[in-house]
Formats: structure tokens, sequence, C-alpha cells
């Protein structure tokens, strides 16, 4: 059974971000990378791109877009494809999972790293400011602020988009409606239950204008709807209660809306884990989301490596092995001639490494042929071919897969 990553993370923020890096980086000298997709429906960075966000302490403070900025130069360097699309499913088949997502492919893996935060993001970015604001900076600040909104009169309507949780808020917004305008509340998610005529269930899948919120694109039971308003109100604290980015993703997998994970961030399934604010316990901030996503690309480092080679890897100091080292020591061993080769990386890479003797080399590193069948095929010794790739391995441009009985 063919795979066509070892790693897929589900999510592009922080916690993803990091993760996706963890695992195809691997910050040792000698390491066998892992191949590794990052799925975001939006903008990286997640809300941690957007302004206001900063990673602080009493005396300092360090703007979260600029360690954003750092990490998606990072993805770039190493080549790390990204899917812009949703995804919709997770489903475990024998030793593979397959993510399905909104465009309508299949894609296949050892290991899944969920890292969708609390809501899936769209375009919000491109109007905060511009007709589109969201709840922050605590519960006297939302109550000051609603007041503040309220007073102007809204035409056609405004729109308040948040969780199932929304409903905490809704009789407040009702009573503080002073201009008495037309409301409309988008409470996300996937069930229809019996609601005033102001509620709508369903998904946002786009906030509509140009220079200015002009309306909604709502995914309903009944389908699509496109809503006219001239303002809209993301009411962060109802995702923070209860997040609506597991909806339909992990609905078979796990119980809670947030995912239980150990210290290692491993999920009670193995080969799935998660990261940043869709994990529960903890206390929602930047610095956690990075820290996990460190984590968990790590432990799905180990545990793709185990599932290829069959023992664990050498992470030295980040997990130190207590045994007797010998002056023979080797952290990469020989590796097995049925390993299939990977390319983690543009073609010119691998060209300008190896010269014009490989530049055939490229289009044989697909994850299907073996070591073996690709020095046959090219009438090469094999221990030249290994050697070759040994030290491609070495510079992290490829890596390998094994193949999987199904």
């Amino acid at each position: 059974m063919n795979y066509n990553y070892d790693v897929i993370v589900i999510g592009g923020g922080p916690a993803g971000l990091t993760a996706a890096i963890r695992a195809r980086w691997i910050k040792r000298y000698k390491a066998l990378p892992c191949s590794t997709l990052l799925i975001e429906n939006s903008r990286l960075g997640g809300q941690a791109g957007w302004h206001g966000s900063i990673f602080t302490g009493p005396s300092w403070k360090i703007e979260a877009k600029e360690i954003i900025q750092r990490l998606t130069k990072d993805i770039n360097d190493f080549d790390i494809p990204i899917l812009k699309a949703k995804a919709t499913r997770i489903v475990r088949r024998n030793e593979i999972y397959e993510v399905y997502t909104s465009d309508g492919s299949v894609h296949k893996c050892l290991a899944v790293i969920i890292a969708t935060g609390i809501k899936m993001l769209v375009n919000e970015q491109d109007f905060l400011g511009k007709g589109l604001q969201v709840t922050s900076m605590g519960y006297e600040a939302i109550v000051a602020n609603l007041k503040k909104l309220l007073s102007k009169r809204w035409d056609p309507r405004l729109v308040i988009v948040g969780s199932p949780k929304l409903t905490n808020l809704i009789p407040l917004i009702k009573k503080l409606n002073s201009a008495d305008s037309p409301l409309l509340f988008v409470i996300e998610g996937n069930t229809e239950e019996d609601d005033d005529e102001d509620i709508v269930r369903g998904w946002v899948e786009e906030y509509l204008g140009k220079n200015h919120i002009e309306g909604i694109r709502l995914n309903t039971l009944n389908g699509h709807e496109d809503i006219a308003c001239n303002g809209v109100l993301l009411e962060f604290n109802s995702y923070e209660i209860k997040p609506t980015s597991g909806m339909g993703l992990w609905d078979d997998l796990f119980e809670s809306p947030f995912i239980p994970v150990d210290p290692d961030m491993q999920t009670s399934i193995p080969g799935i884990l998660a990261a940043g604010d869709s994990t529960a316990g903890g206390y929602n901030s930047f610095s956690r989301a990075v820290s996990q996503g460190m984590i968990a690309g790590l432990s799905a480092y180990r545990y793709v490596f185990k599932k290829k080679l069959g023992k664990e890897p050498p992470l030295f100091a980040y997990r130190p092995t207590d045994f007797l080292l010998t002056e023979d020591y080797q952290e990469l061993q020989v590796f097995d001639e049925k390993l299939r080769p990977v390319m983690l990386c543009k073609e010119d890479k691998i060209q300008t490494e190896l010269g014009s003797p490989w530049d055939w080399l490229p289009n044989e590193l697909d994850g299907h042929k073996s070591m073996k069948e690709i020095a046959g095929n090219k009438g090469i010794p094999l221990e030249n071919l290994k050697k070759t790739l040994q030290r491609l391995v070495e510079k992290k441009l490829i890596t390998f897969h094994v193949g999987l009985v199904e």
C-alpha cells in the first residue's frame, strides 16, 4: 500500500506551522526527515497573523506576525507543500490515515497532527477594521464595546457570528440594541434546532465586500445563501468555550470538542496527535501553541520513524537515549534496499548537490520504487545509489517511504 506523506498537519496557525517544520526539519545533523503536507483553509499564521496578537511579558513584547513571518520562511525554504483547502474527515485504514479535503481529494499518511485552533478561519483578516470586529480584552470590555456598537443604527443589519455558545450573549445583545438595528445571529455548526427567526445555523464560507464588509456567504443545511450586512461582530469567546473547528473533522474520533492529549501531544489514537488551542487543558496562548506544535512535530517524527525502521530515532538532547556508546556508532544506519526514496525539495536542489551525472535521479524519487528497483532499472551498483541517497538524506533533501501490506 502506497501513501503520499509521512505526516499531514491540519491547520496553518502557529501550532501547525511549528509542527510541520519540526517533522520535516529535525534539528539533527544526521536524521531521516519526514515528508510533510500542511493543509490550511485560510492564510498561514491563523489568528496570530491578525493585528494585536503579541507574544509578551511585563517588560517586553514580540509581534506574533514577526514570528509567523519567520515560520513561513522556514516552510518555504524546506519546500513543505501547502494545500489550501478545508480538511473534512479523517479515516483510518489499517496502518494508513486518509485525510479528505474540501477540494474532493484524499491524502494518505502514516501520522496526522490536528492543529486547527478553535475556529475554521476564512477571510476574516481582509475585513478587520473594515466592518468586522472581534470580541476581546475581557468580559467587562465586551459589555462596553457592545454598548458602543449597538448605539449605532445598522442597515441593512448587523451580523453576530459565534459558536453554539453564542447563546450566552444573545440576550444581552438584544437588550443593548438601543438603536433597534436589525440583527442576525449566525451559530456555526452542523446542527439544526428550533431557533428564533433571527438565528441561522451553518458555516460562514466567506465575508463579502470590497473596501468594507458588505455581506456574508453562508453554507447551511438548506444550501448556500448570501446575506447583506454592513457590520459583523465575531464573538471569539464563544469559540474559546466551545470550538467548532472539529465539527465533522473528528466527530467520530473524539467525544469532546477539545482533544485530550498526553505530554507528547499524542491522542488516544496512535498516530493522531494534536497541538494548540484545539487541545484540552492548559491556557490558550501563542507560546503554548508554538511549544505544543514543536512537541507534536517531534512526536510524529518518532512515531513515523518507528513505523518505517522498527526502532526509536536518535533525538539526542530532545529525548536522550540511555545506552553504552561505542566508537563505531552511526546515527544513520545502512538503509534497507526495499525502502522507497522520496524527493522533499525542488529538482534543482538535488541537481546542484549531485551534478550532471545524476540528472536523472529526481524523476525516480516518487516513493513508489525501491532503491533496489531504481538501481536495477538504471543499471548502476546498488551501493553507489545507497551512498548517494544517504548524502541527500543528510542534506534533508529526501526521505524514505515504506511499502505497507493492505
